[in-house]
């Protein structure tokens, strides 16, 4: 799967406290246009399986080509980021957080579920769409961050 090569984003939903809580995540993909809906692959063993599984939401913030700080601070568990990486949220109407500065936001209902394995597919109809298209998006290829551009 590294020959692969994927946008990177990190998906937001809030735990059982309503505090924002983020994952890296490229496992990601359009299913369909109309209704407009999204999946996201999430591990049984991670905090955000659970937050989803309870929430009935979720956020998509795909990332530009500069905020490889924030996709490596967001791959790290919970108790395993340090660092002084800055980020901010802005929440929904709906109780979801947008990462702010992403390149894209969708805001989804979890519309379906299928458990495969160690992990739940999530379904997500978009409901809500911001983007900023003044950049290029963060990709990964090989296990590492790649910048196609870069001479």
């Amino acid at each position: 799967m590294s020959k692969f090569a994927t946008g990177v984003t990190v998906v937001t939903s809030v735990d059982d406290e309503g505090v924002p809580h983020s994952m890296t995540a490229n496992s990601f993909t359009s299913v369909c246009l109309d209704p407009p809906t999204v999946l996201v692959c999430v591990a049984h063993g991670t905090h955000t399986h659970g937050y989803l599984e309870h929430r009935g939401g979720f956020g998509v913030n795909i990332l530009f080509e500069d905020q490889e700080d924030l996709g490596a601070y967001f791959a790290k568990r919970p108790e395993d980021r340090t660092g002084s990486v800055e980020y901010n949220y802005t929440m929904t109407e709906t109780g979801i957080p947008i990462l702010d500065q992403s390149m894209v936001f969708m805001g989804c209902t979890v519309v379906g579920a299928h458990v495969y394995g160690d992990h739940t597919v999530y379904f997500g109809e978009v409901q809500e769409l911001q983007q900023h298209d003044d950049g290029s998006p963060l990709m990964f290829y090989q296990s590492r961050w790649y910048h196609p551009n870069a001479g």
